[in-house]
């Protein structure tokens, strides 16, 4: 009888935690399918029906893009490559623009192929409740021709491979990632995400051709936080320099914790870089589950859109948190 008492202790034990380990992993699904059942409501998106629309729309919300063009005719052309990509575009069903909520929040959003600054530009305006945001799914000036095609809500995207140095004449492979709208950005959707634990995150940023923020961030479980900032880290309009110590809110450590476990980092490559020059250079190392480490060096710090998006919410903490100076202490 001990021995069966014994027994049925452990396989409690086990369903237990395995019941804690998925209960987690689903917490990203769960929310996610919760955002879709909010009542949808119309906004001026869905009365758009021309380019010009869109393009005046898009000045006011940056006046950055006033320059941007929609490209209605669907023509891409590549100086480097003799690909009829306007086939291929057609193969795929391609559209200038598509109207769709990927942030499901009941509003229709609107993702748009053009052409900004001479180059290939694709991008997706979310409306936020009355406040649009402009979300750019090109992200590397070097890729011509891409091509979006929307389905259930997500981005499937087909691009062509960059060249690899010393490997220019190379034929490129023609790619396709799916992107969601998770965490507050779009990143590649990731049907197995992990569950690590993680103990520690160290992440710097280094300078570049101009004045990107040089600064160095470290985050232990316990959410306390040091951070060091080189050079050209202005907040609120003003340059800030030294040692700064904080406690990160709960609800933005959990958005990076469970940001890297849906990307699984475990699994990312340890080295990426764009083949461009005089950009910055990230460093993300993180510790987890009883001391192993994951170190990623990220030259452009473009290796994957969802390691994109922990770039932007970590350097955001140096914004959005109260960070006590430590230099005349």
């Amino acid at each position: 009888m001990r021995h069966i008492l014994t027994y049925l202790f452990f396989v409690c034990l086990a369903l237990n935690s395995y019941g804690q380990s998925t209960n987690k992993k689903n917490e990203v699904e769960k929310k996610r399918q919760a955002e879709k059942k909010i009542s949808i409501k119309t906004n001026y998106i869905d009365s758009i029906q021309t380019a010009e629309q869109i393009t005046e729309l898009i000045s006011k919300i940056n006046y950055r893009y006033k320059e941007f063009e929609v490209n209605e005719s669907l023509k891409f052309e590549n100086k480097y490559s003799s690909k009829n990509y306007k086939k291929i575009a057609d193969s795929l069903n391609v559209q200038p623009w598509t109207k769709v909520d990927f942030d499901n929040n009941g509003l229709t959003d609107i993702l748009v192929i053009g052409n900004w600054e001479e180059y290939h530009t694709i991008i997706c305006i979310l409306d936020k409740d009355g406040k649009y945001e402009i979300k750019s799914i090109t992200r590397r000036f070097s890729q011509d021709c891409t091509f979006p095609v929307v389905e259930n809500n997500k981005i499937k995207y087909f691009f062509e491979s960059e060249q690899v140095h010393g490997k220019w004449h190379e034929p490129r492979q023609f790619k396709q990632i799916t992107l969601i709208y998770l965490f507050g950005d779009f990143i590649e959707e990731n049907q197995s995400s992990a569950n690590h634990k993680i103990e520690k995150i160290e992440y710097s940023a280094s300078g570049c051709f101009g004045s990107c923020p040089i600064f160095k961030l470290t985050i232990n479980a316990d959410r306390t936080a040091k951070w060091y900032a080189e050079r050209y880290n202005e907040i609120n309009n003003n340059e800030v320099s030294g040692n700064f110590n904080s406690k990160i809110t709960e609800d933005k450590y959990s958005d990076i914790v469970n940001l890297l476990n849906y990307i699984d980092f475990e699994t990312l490559q340890d080295n990426y870089a764009v083949n461009w020059t005089d950009d910055q250079t990230a460093k993300l190392k993180v510790t987890y589950d009883n001391g192993k480490v994951k170190s990623i060096l990220d030259y452009g710090l473009l290796g994957t859109y969802g390691l994109d998006r922990v770039y932007q919410l970590l350097n955001e903490l140096r914004e959005n948190q109260k960070w006590e100076n430590q230099n005349y202490l």
